[in-house]
Parts: structure tokens; sequence; C-alpha cells
């Protein structure tokens, strides 16, 4: 049986009763033979009646109440391009911590790396004045040489073609004395005019400056001549082998780029250190470094020139230090930690310092969100400086006293991205 059987059955039907039918969804069977319900018209109205409304109360619970709807409640945050407002019962302040900007003193510079170098002001560099063929080689790099020692001999044939030139003007200066005297004799017995003996003066002074000019010729070149064609390259001051480029059968020329051989004093030696640009804004002349070496070499020392100019490749700042090596430890080449020491306090050099991850960064510049009223955080742009151990300092944008995000700035920095 079908439920809308059961129900006709249940209900005595009535042709013109349509409206309750209808309304509960029944499927009507095909209509029989009439009959005459039992039950008075009057309760079959009621009956209808109560049916109609309970299918409109069900259609009205499902309708919306759109109209009676209460309003929603006001953002908790809201971010524009300057900032972030947050109602005292956002969320959000469970990631966000606020501190004041304080001073301090200024963070200790990172140890820079360096390296040792010698001192061009205590080298000298050693070449071939005359070119030639190296014909041996007596030192090695790192040779300690004294004063005069030989370093390298060439066989050269300028070196004939100069003693040549200074004998040759030996015999003309002696001829010309010889012609000078018997010119003179003549003129005693007034054989010859006055101009004859002038003439043949003029003739010697000239050959004795030939003479001159060919012996410093020889003399400047600084070697010392072993034969007509060899000449020894010595060494020009006491010191240390530092640069070696000769070996033996080499062909050597005097316009060289480079000097073959190099000897420097390594009593006190260059380490030059590369600083990244922001501890080098903050050194100065004179300033106390500590130079480590190896083997726990430990060298205090003071800095003597800091360069003007970034290196394009490394991007950091050349500072050259001078430091004392009586024991010639710190060898040329040698990689080294420089250690720069913090200003005293008496210099009264202070720096706003705040936490790393206070200070965020939009791309172009550096920020720290600064509270400006209750519930505002606005980005302030800012000059950072040194970092270490989880701290930056602040050059500029951050005055003392300022509450701003320690905690939680980059959070506030996607919300502000987002409203962008």
């Amino acid at each position: 049986m079908s439920v809308s059987d059961t129900t006709l059955s249940s209900l005595p039907s009535d042709p013109s009763d349509v409206a309750p039918r209808i309304t509960a969804g029944l499927t009507m069977s095909e209509p029989g033979p009439p009959s005459r319900s039992p039950w008075p018209r009057s309760t079959r109205w009621l009956l209808g009646a109560v049916v109609v409304l309970g299918a409109g109360g069900a259609i009205a619970a499902l309708l919306p109440h759109s109209k009676h709807a209460p309003a929603p409640p006001p953002p908790t945050l809201q971010a524009d391009r300057a900032g972030v407002t947050l109602t005292p019962d956002a969320p959000q302040w469970k990631y966000v911590e606020l501190a004041v900007a304080q001073e301090a003193a200024p963070l200790t510079p990172l140890p820079a790396p360096g390296r040792i170098a010698f001192d061009p002001k205590r080298t000298a560099s050693v070449g071939a004045p005359l070119a030639g063929r190296v014909e041996a080689v007596t030192v090695r790099n790192g040779d300690r040489v004294k004063l005069g020692a030989p370093l390298f001999s060439v066989r050269s044939g300028a070196l004939a073609d100069l003693d040549r030139e200074v004998q040759a003007a030996r015999e003309t200066v002696g001829v010309k004395k010889r012609l000078l005297d018997r010119v003179r004799d003549l003129f005693a017995v007034q054989a010859v005019p006055e101009k004859e003996v002038l003439a043949a003066e003029a003739e010697l002074k000239e050959a004795e400056l030939s003479l001159k000019a060919a012996v410093a010729k020889t003399e400047s070149l600084g070697v010392e001549t072993a034969g007509t064609n060899l000449y020894w390259m010595r060494a020009p001051r006491e010191g240390t082998v530092v640069e070696l480029d000769v070996y033996e059968s080499q062909e050597v020329t005097p316009d060289r780029d480079r000097p073959l051989l190099r000897i420097a004093l390594l009593d006190e030696v260059l380490a030059l250190a590369d600083v990244q640009e922001a501890d080098a804004a903050d050194l100065r002349v004179g300033a106390p470094v500590i130079v480590q070496g190896g083997s726990a070499t430990e060298r205090s020392a003071r800095i003597e020139h800091i360069s003007e100019v970034i290196d394009p490749q490394r991007r950091t700042v050349e500072v050259r230090i001078r430091v004392p090596n009586q024991d010639r430890s710190l060898r040329p080449n040698a990689f080294v930690q420089i250690a720069f020491q913090p200003d005293p306090p008496s210099n009264g050099a202070r720096r706003i310092r705040v936490p790393a991850q206070a200070v965020v960064s939009d791309g172009n510049q550096s920020v720290v969100f600064a509270m400006k009223s209750p519930g505002r955080l606005e980005r302030v742009p800012v000059v950072p400086g040194r970092r270490r151990d989880g701290e930056v300092e602040i050059k500029s944008g951050l005055e003392p006293g300022t509450r701003y995000v320690s905690r939680g700035a980059l959070l506030l920095l996607n919300q502000v991205d987002l409203a962008d």
C-alpha cells in the first residue's frame, strides 16, 4: 500500500477538499466511486487548515531571515600602506611584543678576515739593469740575506759594450792630454798661435766629460762585474726574500713590468683586513685591534689607514694595520683574524640596540614598526648598523624612548603588503 492510499483511507476524501491534499504533497490514486464521508464538513475544514498552517511554518523556517539579521562585528585588524591598527581584543597581540628603544654601548664588530703583507716602504726591488740571460741564482724565496749578498748573475753583451765605451773614453782622454801637451810646447816656442792651445784644452775637457759619463753609467747599474760580459746582482739591503721570479737560463730585460726579486724587512708587517661596510663606518685611525694568527699568535696593533673605496668584488673596505713582528712569526701571505676593540665608554659613543627580528625589509629599505597611538603600529624607515649576537644597532630613524615592535614585525609587514 502506498503512502497516498494509507492517508486517503484514514481520512475520507472529499472531491472539493483539494488544498489539504496538495499541501501535504500526497499522491492521489485514481478516484473510485463517490462515497459519503462519515466526518462532518466542519471537521474536515479544520483538518485542512492545520495541514496548511504546518506546511507554511516549515517553508518559513527554510527561508533566510535577511531582514532581521544582526550586523557583523567590526574587524580586529585594519592594515594600510602606513601600518596596522589592532583592537585591544585582536588575536594578533599574541604574536606581537612591544619594547622601548634605549641607548646602549656600541656593538663590538665581528672579527674580520685579513692577510699579512710586507711593507712596501721597507722593501727593496731588484731587477736586471741590462738585457741578458740568467746564469746562476743563489737565493730562494724566504731566505734571509745581508747587505751586499750575491743574488743572481746575468751574462750580457750590453755589459761588454759599456766596458768598451769606458775604455774608449779613457783612451780618448789620454790622446787629448798628449795633444794638449804638444800644442803647449809649440806655443812656448811661438810655433803655433794661442788659439791652438785653447782648442786642444776644449777637446780634452770634452773627452773627460765623455769618460765621466761612461763611468757613471756603468756605476749606476749597481752591479758587480765578473769578466767582460758577466755581472752579479747583490742585495741592496738586509732583509728577507719575499718575492722571487728569476731562474737559471731566463731571458731578462730592464723594461720588465715586475721586479725579479724583492727583499723586505719583516720585523714590522702590515695586516690587511677586509671589513664589512657597516662595521668600517665606525672605525677610526689609531683604534686598537688584536691580530690573531696561527699557533695562538696574538698581537696588539693599531689601525694605520682605512680605505675610502669599497672593493667591487668582495663589497668590503680594506683596513691597513701595522703590526710589530720582531720574532718573524707573522709571515707574509698568511691569513689572520682581526678583532676590533670597541671604543671606550669615555668617548661617549652610544647606539640604540634592538632585537634583530625587530628590523624587517620591505624590499627598498629597512623598517621598524613603532607605536604612534594606542593600537596604531606604523612602519618607520631606519638605517641599521652592526649586527651581532641577535641584536642590531640603529643609526637613525628610531629615537630613544619610542615604543616599537620587538617581536612580530614580519607578521605586521605581511599584513601591510596584503593591503597594498
